[in-house]
């Protein structure tokens, strides 16, 4: 065979085998794709939370997740702009006047539920920031208003909170003092009236002006007498009880107070009283001589008509009435020596005979029996002004504050010195309101004692915080729910 044509053969032969011998060879295993489930469970599982759009490489940034409700959704949540309309309030200049508020806030009425609730409070705290009272005396208080009137962004920051020793009802009454300008010179003292069928009491404590020069301390008392006409007979106890311990409390230093304490000047009772005219002169005739000395701040002022009715259903129309009743339900009594005390004061609710008698002795003889001086006089607590308050119904609600007006009385006392005009500091932070129960740092009154003598020498600014000892359990779970929005 050519060998030429011998090469060409043996090359082709071996190509050919070549070739057969890569198609021989096995193929490598191309792998199973993996199953949607499998890519699942693979995945980390804040990957699994995030939206799909977020595992594209190109996708925007997703905006933060909303945050999870504070409490219950049922919760009433308060705006922060009202929060800041009171404390920007409270931030102005004090008054130059000393100021005393008593006010019937209508916790109970439930109309609107706790939505409306909640705008009531905030209007009657509005209110009491413009005007600047250095104490509040309220009545028929619930505790998710008063959680909401002591958060330290709507009053707390501002005014201390008093309150009674273990009401026996879910609504009582209580007193804010200006932290600025009262001090406390003891603990408060509840009197409870035994015979009162809608668990009333009386809520007394004893201040000074922080900045008051020859000012004589002070007893602020409130109380919400028995309601109806039909208990009238347990109101005038009541009104009797509360005028007899003011005028055991007037000259007598208060037990606990420093030592060095002068003798009480004067003691006020304000408040939701219930009281008609006719049954103030059936507690003057039981007190006889014991009335004297005891004046009605309205009348003191003058007895201006356009202040005189504090329920009225011709105007305020909270309660629905068909008819029309005008009443001084809402009145400021109080006790001040060498002002109320003398021959001819006006306001004075003393019976004639009681007058009678005083007018017979001379002046120097009522000093000298009462152990006022002439220069306690010119000190003495005097009313010089009466107005109503929350007579502007609440924005977005068509309703006024409370079914009552509030009464909001002015007095002078000795020399008081003009008061800082520097704006004042904006209320301190303190501890949040808890959603469920009321945990401000309120203060609690002690079982009812008479007026003692002075006791052993006390640290000037007593320790007195105490945890409120409120009936949160007489009320319903989560009916009011307040929440401060951050």
């Amino acid at each position: 065979m050519d060998p030429q044509l011998q090469a060409v053969r043996q090359a082709a032969r071996e190509r050919f085998l070549t070739q057969q011998a890569v198609r021989a060879a096995p193929t490598p295993a191309v792998p199973a794709a993996a199953s949607f489930t499998e890519i699942l469970a693979s995945l980390p599982q804040d990957r699994l939370d995030a939206p799909i759009s977020s595992l594209l490489a190109d996708a925007p940034e997703e905006p933060p997740a909303p945050k999870r409700p504070r409490v219950d959704p049922d919760a009433v949540v308060i705006p922060k702009e009202r929060t800041d309309e009171i404390c920007k309030l409270l931030a102005r200049p004090l008054p130059q006047e000393v100021r005393f508020l008593c006010w019937n806030i209508d916790g109970l009425d439930e109309v609107g539920g706790g939505q409306a609730l909640a705008k009531r409070v905030l209007a009657v705290a509005k209110d009491i920031a413009a005007k600047r009272p250095a104490a509040v005396l309220l009545q028929e208080v619930i505790p998710p208003a008063l959680e909401l009137l002591s958060a330290a962004k709507v009053l707390g920051g501002s005014y201390e909170v008093v309150v009674p020793e273990d009401p026996p009802m879910p609504y009582y009454v209580a007193i804010l003092l200006d932290r600025k300008r009262l001090r406390r010179l003891s603990r408060p003292v509840t009197i409870p009236f035994t015979s009162s069928k809608m668990g009333r009491q009386l809520l007394a404590v004893t201040v000074e002006l922080t900045s008051g020069v020859g000012a004589p301390p002070l007893l602020l008392a409130t109380a919400h007498l028995e309601s109806t006409r039909d208990h009238a007979p347990e109101r005038k106890r009541q009104l009797a009880q509360s005028l007899r311990y003011l005028q055991k409390a007037v000259g007598k230093v208060p037990a606990g107070c420093p030592a060095g304490t002068p003798p009480v000047g004067a003691a006020l009772i304000g408040g939701d009283l219930n009281i008609r005219d006719e049954e103030v002169k059936a507690v003057q005739r039981e007190l006889g001589d014991d009335a004297f000395g005891i004046a009605d701040a309205w009348a003191f002022c003058g007895s201006p008509e356009a202040e005189r009715w504090t329920w009225d259903t011709s105007v305020n129309t909270n309660i629905g009435a068909t008819f029309v009743c005008k009443t001084r339900f809402d009145r400021q009594l109080f006790i001040s020596q060498g002002i109320s005390d003398v021959p001819g004061a006006p306001g004075s609710i003393a019976a004639a005979k009681a007058k009678a008698k005083a007018k017979a002795k001379s002046k120097a003889t009522l000093c000298k029996e009462s152990d006022v001086s002439a220069a306690q006089a010119a000190a003495g607590w005097r009313p010089t002004s009466i107005s109503l308050v929350g007579k502007s119904k609440v924005p977005n609600l068509g309703r006024y504050p409370s079914d009552h007006w509030g009464v909001i009385t002015e007095w002078s006392c000795g020399q008081l010195p003009l008061p800082d005009k520097s704006p004042g500091e904006p209320p301190q932070p303190s501890l949040p309101a808890r959603p469920t129960q009321l945990s401000q740092p309120s203060h609690t009154s002690q079982p009812s004692q008479p007026p003692q003598p002075s006791q052993p020498p006390q640290p000037s600014q007593p320790s007195l915080q105490t945890k409120a000892v409120l009936p949160i359990a007489a009320c319903p779970a989560g009916k009011v729910v307040i929440d401060l929005d951050e």
